[in-house]
């Protein structure tokens, strides 16, 4: 399935407003922008029409947030009604730690990582640490 305006007002709980209309436009670039943002983080050959179908949702997401506030307001207030976002909320097109972490893993990045190998190496009847040697042995470090 596509990424389309339809499926990110389905999300929005809202009616789809009219092709052309300022919100369709608005939504439209949410789209266009969300997707491409997460292509940048993962992988060169993704297009809209084809891409892991998790990418597909998370670009509805981060379209979503977006669309919901563009202008990325932590707080709002009209009359006596107040409205304050947690700190922690992400805003416009940033992506989380988790949502970078899923695109790793769907574009085949699971990150680097270090892992010690070491094995014994026997040199004339002593048995000496393999590529550095043992300190406590005769072969150690002075």
């Amino acid at each position: 399935m596509a990424l389309t305006v339809e499926c990110l007002f389905k999300r929005l709980g809202k009616p789809v407003p009219e092709e052309g209309s300022p919100d369709w436009e608005r939504a439209s670039a949410a789209l266009d922008d969300a997707f491409w943002v997460i292509a940048a983080y993962g992988h060169p050959c993704w297009t809209p029409e084809k891409h892991p179908k998790v990418i597909r949702t998370l670009a509805l997401v981060v379209a979503e947030r977006r669309f919901r506030n563009p202008e990325g307001y932590v707080q709002e207030q009209v009359g006596e009604v107040s409205y304050r976002m947690s700190d922690g909320t992400p805003m416009g097109l940033s992506l989380t730690r988790g949502e970078q972490a899923l695109i790793d893993r769907v574009s085949g990045r699971g990150g680097l990582k270090s892992v010690r190998a070491t094995r014994d190496v026997v040199s004339r009847g002593m048995q000496v640490g393999y590529p550095y040697p043992n300190p406590e042995g005769p072969w150690g470090a002075a």
